[in-house]
């Protein structure tokens, strides 16, 4: 029986055939996108900071930069890749440091209530003979009085659109789990940090609401069992996509490239550069840490 996740069911949704590399193929890929890079950097240290509060009171936001610094210089490897045009690594850096700095001016000294988990795996049915399950990681749950949680979820990319928030399908799922788990529940409350923007939005689901994504997620799950073709469809995404290089929605491209590269002089001449592919100015696909770093492009679709 196989378990989903968001990031699974989103990977299939903006791709069939990268689902089918990624998850039923489950070809390799070590190279890593620098917006997951420092995603994961930045998750790290907010972990930090809740897993041991009387240490996290103690700091300033330039320690919790020093801190990012650090994790950068232990992880950085030639293994990570920038897409975005115009983007170098320290750019990037800039924005990791500013994400944590920012979260801890607004949140010092990080009183009020009781965390009750970070990065918590949840595993749980959508249905009542367990048939359809999911798999996730909450980024923090709080108490911050009885009766009552915090599904707190971590962004370093841009601003949502007006509606996408209340269309969200990932902390309705995690919502759906923690009342699984935290019985005397009677308020949920779903918490985003946008982090590289300083702005926080809170919003509450109906029971209603709960009961459309479960039953959503459920279709969204059988639509992709009863796939047996996984075409591949282009977009804006495609930048991003581990898989670029042996997609054929892009053999033209590569062999136009290579091509030019066969008619390029020897060195020490000088020859055309070879053409260009633009990247487009879209959203990084959203993975394990959900949507990434965008400096100030669209949200995510």
């Amino acid at each position: 029986m196989s378990v989903y996740s968001h990031s699974r069911i989103g990977t299939f949704e903006s791709c069939p055939l990268q689902y089918r590399y990624r998850y039923i193929d489950r070809i390799p890929r070590e190279r890593e996108g620098i917006e997951a890079f420092v995603g994961k950097l930045v998750h790290e240290i907010l972990q930090e900071i809740y897993t041991d509060l009387p240490r996290a009171r103690a700091t300033t936001p330039s320690d919790q930069s020093a801190r990012f610094d650090a994790l950068w210089g232990e992880r950085w490897s030639s293994a990570v890749r920038i897409v975005r045009e115009g983007m170098a690594a320290e750019d990037y850096r800039a924005l990791g440091r500013r994400c944590v700095e920012t979260y801890h001016k607004r949140h010092h000294p990080f009183e009020g209530g009781e965390v009750l988990g970070c990065e918590t795996k949840v595993e749980f049915p959508l249905d009542a003979g367990g048939r359809y399950r999911m798999l996730g990681y909450i980024d923090r749950v709080h108490r911050p009085e009885p009766g009552v949680l915090e599904i707190h979820d971590y962004k370093t990319g841009a601003l949502p659109r007006d509606g996408a928030l209340r269309a969200d399908r990932q902390l309705s799922l995690y919502e759906i789990a923690a009342r699984e788990i935290w019985t005397d529940t009677r308020e949920v409350r779903q918490v985003w940090h946008f982090l590289a923007h300083d702005r926080q939005f809170v919003q509450r689901r109906t029971p209603d609401e709960l009961q459309r994504a479960r039953v959503g997620t459920i279709r969204a799950i059988q639509t992709i069992e009863a796939t047996t073709r996984f075409p591949p469809r282009r977009s804006a995404l495609c930048s991003w996509c581990d898989y670029k290089d042996i997609c054929p929605e892009w053999a033209a491209e590569r062999e136009a490239a290579r091509a030019v590269r066969a008619e390029s002089p020897g060195p020490g001449a000088v020859g055309p550069e070879p053409p260009a592919v633009p990247l487009a100015a879209a959203a990084p696909p959203e993975g394990r840490y959900g949507q990434y770093l965008l400096f100030g492009g669209p949200a995510e679709p």
